[in-house]
């Protein structure tokens, strides 16, 4: 939501009861990050509220709702505050350049990998894209696990997989603060030598 090209893609998010965010991912900052916005606080109280003895002197402090009462926890620490102090130092404006970076690199690899004869899914709505290789001869699902160990075992870049519908899948997540365009061409590259390899 960054990024006004992608709003549209989040049309309707206002309707949601919840929204759960990874600022670890799309924001880029550390792991241990992560938000859930509740639209309603008093269902949250009601579930997470707990009154024991030991809390007796916190009962009359009402000015604001303590976190302790909207969630499971009672004690944690101000994880909140490595978003916060990112924001404040930088601004939005690196943030976004970065997450327009990686959505451009996505669909640089999406273009570029059916060029290179693998099949592909849905076009990318953000940074994450799947495709696999369709051999001449053999299992389709089982070259493509052996071409994700052989990226995974080459070490130079890493891939993932997944299955949709009962199909092996390959999966592309742009989403780190050090890939740029030299690792998608090399992940490109490894993926060729990769089934020049397994086609043998």
């Amino acid at each position: 939501m960054l990024l006004p090209e992608l709003r549209e893609k989040f049309r309707g998010i206002e309707r949601s009861d919840s929204v759960a965010i990874d600022p670890h991912k799309g924001l880029f900052l550390s792991y241990g990050l992560g938000a859930v916005l509740i639209k309603n606080v008093a269902a949250q109280y009601q579930s997470h509220f707990y009154k024991a003895a030991y809390m007796q002197d916190t009962l009359d402090a009402n000015e604001e709702l303590s976190p302790a009462d909207l969630s499971p926890e009672l004690t944690k620490h101000f994880r909140g505050l490595r978003m916060w102090m990112a924001l404040q130092l930088f601004g939005l404006r690196p943030f976004k350049a970065c997450l327009e970076e990686k959505i451009h690199l996505c669909n640089y690899f999406y273009e570029a990998i059916q060029k290179t004869g693998f099949e592909v899914g849905p076009r990318p709505d953000l940074s994450v894209c799947t495709y696999r290789f369709i051999p001449e001869n053999g299992d389709a699902d089982d070259f493509n696990r052996k071409l994700v160990d052989y990226v995974q075992s080459d070490g130079r870049v890493f891939i993932s997989s997944t299955t949709i519908d009962g199909v092996f899948w390959i999966r592309l997540a742009v989403l780190s603060f050090r890939t740029h365009l030299r690792t998608i061409d090399l992940c490109l590259k490894v993926l060729k030598e990769g089934v020049a390899f397994l086609s043998r």
